[in-house]
């Protein structure tokens, strides 16, 4: 569930395969350490999914594209499930693949009229 929890279960040869999920392991930074961990005690990675949208998958694939290895593949099929879409060019998933964007930061861009219409009424900013 995080580096710490890696590191335990590591130094008692707890487990053989890791899967690295960025919010389940507290967040990419913390989910970078958990492989660093994993690699260091030879225990291999899973890259994993919460069922999350766009963002934060894309955010996975960039960090799972960092790692020296990978060798239980991934499921970044969160985006898939979802029926409208928030970016304005949606993920290229092709070939039984995800290919990861090479744009500026994330390599996405937020339709920003989705977003306003997905955003819940109580959380608006209400003007008088």
């Amino acid at each position: 569930q995080g580096p710490e929890s890696a590191f335990d279960i590591a130094k008692h040869h707890g487990a053989d395969v890791f899967a690295i999920k960025i919010e389940q392991n507290g967040g990419l930074f913390a989910a970078q350490r958990v492989a660093a961990i994993a690699d260091a005690a030879g225990i291999e990675l899973y890259g994993g999914t919460m069922l999350e949208g766009a963002f934060s998958t894309v955010a996975s694939a960039h960090l799972f594209a960092s790692f020296a290895n990978l060798q239980w593949g991934t499921e970044l099929f969160g985006p898939l499930l979802i029926t409208e879409e928030i970016l304005t060019k949606p993920l290229d998933y092709s070939d039984f693949a995800l290919s990861v964007p090479d744009g500026p930061g994330l390599g996405i861009e937020l339709d920003e009229a989705k977003v306003v219409r997905f955003t819940r009424d109580g959380l608006k900013k209400v003007t008088k």
